[in-house]
């Protein structure tokens, strides 16, 4: 029987424990890659001298993350409103893991969690949501290849080319249930 063991993940820096690391991170959506052991962890993965634009691009891409969480909260409860327990579901996950790239972001930022400003309107219907949810996605995903081929500091390539990862996987996500309601 395999024995558990203590893993972090280099994008958000939670651990995980199982008995081998999991293929996508249950706090941010990073892929398996880019776990560790704890014992191998770094500590000093969120200390990067950042340049003007580094800062500037984290502080936007802060921004991009904190309206996504404020708009999936918003989808999440007009769900539970309609009783829709998929949309429900996908929405609070969703929700979570944009939080989890803001809490990141702020590592690199050196600063505290700001507060998720008022709800946005959303629609209380799930298939507008899901629409608009894709396009929220697909802003992200352009914004952070950009912060990604700009940047001069290692660790913010990496990070940048994950969450464009991350958030080609919630675009999927969106793409396929705008298909299935279609259907």
């Amino acid at each position: 029987m395999a024995k558990v063991k203590v893993f972090r993940c280099r994008i958000c820096g939670d651990p995980y424990i199982g008995t081998g690391a999991p293929t996508q991170c249950p706090f941010c959506g990073a892929r398996q890659q880019y776990f560790v052991e704890a014992k191998d962890w770094n500590p000093d993965e969120f200390k990067v001298t950042l340049s003007d634009m580094a800062r500037n691009n984290l502080r936007a891409a802060l921004q991009l993350e904190l309206d996504n969480a404020t708009f999936y909260d918003c989808a999440k409860n007009a769900a539970e409103k309609a009783d829709d327990e998929y949309s429900l579901a996908k929405f609070k996950a969703l929700m979570k893991v944009e939080r989890e790239h803001a809490s990141a972001i702020l590592k690199f930022l050196k600063i505290s969690q700001p507060e998720l400003e008022k709800l946005p309107t959303c629609s209380a219907n799930s298939q507008t949501n899901t629409q608009e949810g894709w396009k929220r996605e697909n802003r992200a995903i352009k914004a952070y290849a950009k912060f990604r081929d700009k940047a001069i500091e290692s660790r913010l390539k990496e990070f940048f080319g994950a969450l464009v990862e991350i958030e080609t996987d919630h675009l999927d996500l969106h793409a396929e249930n705008l298909r299935q309601m279609r259907v």
